[in-house]
């Protein structure tokens, strides 16, 4: 086992890709992938506390050079509601790959993983009625974050939440 030591607020942004795949007991196994997320810590950081320690962090989902943020796969199409079985009781293995190197590192247990859209619109209104109507309502912003929060005080972990970079010699 090695030591590590890294400097805390040092890094203004972090970036890299998140990979979330199912594993869950009710309902599909999805997998999502979001290439193109910078990470910000997102709670205060338990460092003595009578409870389990997490790590909460969260993702700003950015749009990747094709104006997609992701991409989910589901194991089948073919379904149709109603159906029971695709009822989704949630769990699975989130990974991250810092800097988008194309290697993916398992971030432990992941209590809470959510995606979070927020979605701005334009409402247009006519006036040809005796009362000002809704006829039309545009998107006119996506934007969407990830709710991360992680059980294991693991240094890669810990990198993401303090914002940190390595201290590299001696």
């Amino acid at each position: 086992m090695a030591a590590g030591t890294f400097n805390i607020y040092a890094a203004s942004e972090i970036f890299g890709a998140v990979k979330f795949v199912g594993a869950n007991a009710v309902g599909p196994m999805l997998q999502v992938d979001f290439p193109n997320v910078m990470f910000r810590p997102a709670n205060p950081i338990g460092l003595i506390q009578e409870e389990w320690g997490q790590l909460q962090i969260t993702g700003e989902v950015l749009v990747d050079d094709t104006g997609i943020f992701g991409t989910l796969t589901h194991p089948d199409t073919a379904l149709v509601s109603p159906l029971t079985s695709q009822y989704y009781i949630g769990k699975g293995v989130v990974s991250i790959d810092i800097g988008s190197t194309g290697t993916f590192t398992d971030i432990g247990n992941v209590p809470v993983f959510e995606f979070a859209p927020d979605i701005q619109t334009l409402p247009h209104f006519s006036s040809r009625y005796g009362v000002r109507a809704k006829d039309l309502e545009v998107i006119t912003e996506k934007n969407a974050s990830l709710n991360i929060t992680m059980d294991e005080f693991t240094y890669k972990n810990l990198m993401l939440a303090f914002l940190g970079e390595a201290v590299v010699g001696p």
